[in-house]
């Protein structure tokens, strides 16, 4: 994400591929879910180092970029993951403020969950939603199989 795309989202709503995230100095607990989610659906950005206050975005930026990045890139490449992520990282600066944007591309073997099965989430609109054993049992089915059943 360049920005200019950022720049033309931030007019817009978070949606089905795009969530900021307030962030300082540290990664909020709330990243990992939206990661999970979107691996599980169908990808999207996560932008650290700005706010959502209503329908309004706020840039605060974030203080130490370099730290957050490898925060982030440590982790998606740990077992806190089930698997280890692809993921596409950029440094912006809008309003002379440091911005990190991370790509998370929706995963070929799903589910794609950290720390336990039960922290499997899946995208839905704006929102992160914990999936049912039901989803999870066919994203793996699905990852299996490929989409055969649905047809």
């Amino acid at each position: 994400m360049n920005k200019e795309q950022l720049s033309k989202r931030l007019q817009g709503i978070e949606w089905e591929d795009f969530e900021v995230k307030s962030s300082k100095s540290n990664l909020p607990k709330s990243t990992w879910e939206t990661v999970s989610a979107f691996s599980n659906t169908n990808g999207g950005w996560i932008v650290l180092g700005i706010s959502q206050i209503g329908k309004t975005y706020h840039i605060e930026g974030v203080v130490n970029a370099e730290k957050l990045e490898q925060d982030f890139h440590s982790a998606i490449r740990s077992q806190k993951f089930n698997q280890v992520l692809q993921v596409e990282s950029n440094l912006l600066n809008l309003e002379g403020k440091t911005i990190l944007s991370f790509f998370i591309p929706e995963a070929i073997q799903k589910p794609i969950y950290f720390n336990s099965r039960s922290n499997t989430f899946l995208r839905s609109g704006s929102g992160d939603q914990r999936a049912t054993d039901t989803e999870i049992d066919a994203l793996y089915r699905d990852s299996a199989y490929g989409f055969k059943d649905k047809e």
